[in-house]
C-alpha cells in the first residue's frame, strides 16, 4: 500500500507500519529518479528517516559595475543560497575573471518552479553591492541573472589638527580597513 507523504518546508509526517517501502519523490523542479535512498525500512523505535534529492539547473548570476551583459566584471564577489529568510545553505560561490558566480544543481521547471533564494556576502572590496534575499524562479535549464555592483562613492576625508580647531593637516596618510 502507498503513503503519500505531504512535504512542507522539508517536512512532512504519516503513519506507518514496521516494513520495508521503495521510496518515490514527485517534486517540482527536481529529478525525481535522484532520491536517496530509493528503498527504506521503517523500524520500531526508529521514528525519523532522511531522503534526499537533487536538481540539474544551472544559474549563474553575471554581476558587472552597469548590471549588464557587457560591464565591467567583478571579481571576488561572492553569494550564497538561502531559504527566504537569509538563512545560508552550502558552500559560497565565488565570481570568475568573467564576473560569474555559478550554482550548479538548482531546480527548474516549466510551469509551478520553485523559488531559488540567494544573496550577495562580499564585492571585490572597490564596489557597493546589496545583501538582501534575492530570488528567482527558473524555467529552463540554465538561466542567468545580471546584477550590479557600482564603484564605491567618493568620499572626502579631512584631517585636521586636534590642538588647533579646524587647521588642516598638510600632508600624510589616513588608512581606512574594513
Amino acid at each position: 500500500m502507498a503513503k503519500n507523504v505531504i512535504i512542507n518546508n522539508g517536512s512532512g509526517t504519516a503513519n506507518l507500519i514496521n516494513d520495508t517501502y521503495s521510496v518515490a519523490a514527485n517534486v517540482n523542479g527536481y529529478d525525481n529518479t535522484s532520491i536517496l535512498p530509493s528503498s527504506v525500512e521503517i523500524i520500531e523505535g526508529t521514528n525519523s528517516y532522511a531522503f534526499t534529492i537533487s536538481a540539474t539547473g544551472t544559474l549563474t548570476l553575471h554581476v558587472t559595475e552597469d548590471g549588464t551583459s557587457t560591464g565591467t566584471p567583478i571579481v571576488g564577489a561572492t553569494f550564497v543560497r538561502t531559504d527566504s529568510t537569509g538563512t545560508e545553505y552550502g558552500a559560497t560561490i565565488t565570481t570568475d575573471s568573467n564576473g560569474d558566480a555559478i550554482f550548479n544543481n538548482v531546480p527548474y521547471a516549466t510551469e509551478n518552479a520553485p523559488t531559488i533564494y540567494y544573496k550577495q556576502t562580499a564585492s571585490d572590496g572597490d564596489h557597493e553591492y546589496s545583501s538582501a534575499v534575492a530570488s528567482t524562479t527558473m524555467t529552463t535549464s540554465a538561466e542567468t541573472i545580471q546584477i550590479q555592483n557600482t564603484v564605491g562613492a567618493l568620499r572626502t576625508i579631512t584631517l585636521t589638527d586636534a590642538n588647533y580647531s579646524n587647521m588642516p593637516i598638510g600632508t600624510g596618510t589616513v588608512t581606512l580597513t574594513n
